[in-house]
């Protein structure tokens, strides 16, 4: 088996289970991430706590749990934008911490990946426990994790049990994230704009002849 941080020094391993799992996401912030593999992280379970205003929900996280699998998406980071996952993360205002830790791959073997946990556990919960709703994330961030995972063939009954997840209803503020992506990537309209101060002048003789053509 193959064990190794990265091969190049300059960058960092970076193991995401959350939002970060999209690339589109990564792009919004700027952030230059190459897909090195899918993993999954044992003996860890996924769960959400602490209210994001951004995401209209709670945030992701992992906990120490037997026998739990948690699958996500390694990415090759640069050191400049480990920053920027910093900040996303809160890291200086102590919401989440970061610890290294063997991630498992299908083909490659185990890398050690840097890992976001918060620093608020919740509270433990069997299987078959109902989740408080202040732990349902969000619908916008459900579907982020949910496209990422499709995105990066994570195992069916993976995504299978992340489409499972009950979601709190609200949006957030990845709606406007998600229309500045698309106005300003895509080409700028070419249509002759309406001028408001000129009255439109409806021919009816021509309408009617195209009502009664069959």
């Amino acid at each position: 088996m193959m064990e190794s941080t990265t091969a190049d020094p300059g960058t960092t391993l970076f193991f995401a289970y959350g939002s970060h799992m999209l690339t589109v996401r990564n792009e919004l912030d700027n952030i230059r991430a190459e897909f090195v593999s899918i993993g999954r992280l044992d003996n860890y379970r996924l769960d959400f706590i602490r209210y994001s205003k951004f995401w209209g929900g709670p945030q992701a996280t992992v906990v120490a749990t037997a026998n739990a699998q948690v699958w996500g998406v390694i990415w090759r980071v640069n050191r400049d934008d480990i920053e920027i996952i910093d900040k996303n993360t809160q890291v200086h205002f102590k919401r989440y911490y970061i610890k290294y830790t063997d991630v498992n791959t299908p083909h490659m073997g185990k890398f050690v990946c840097r890992l976001y946990i918060q620093k608020i556990n919740p509270l433990p919960r069997g299987d078959n426990d109902d989740i408080p709703v202040e732990r349902w994330p969000s619908r916008s961030y459900k579907k982020v994790m949910i496209l990422g995972a499709i995105e990066h063939h994570l195992p069916y009954y993976y995504i299978r049990n992340l489409k499972k997840l009950k979601h709190n209803g609200e949006f957030g503020c990845y709606r406007m994230a998600k229309l500045l992506k698309l106005y300003t990537t895509r080409d700028a309209c070419t249509c002759k704009p309406y001028d408001p101060r000129r009255p439109r002048i409806l021919n009816m003789k021509k309408l009617r002849a195209k009502k009664n053509v069959k």
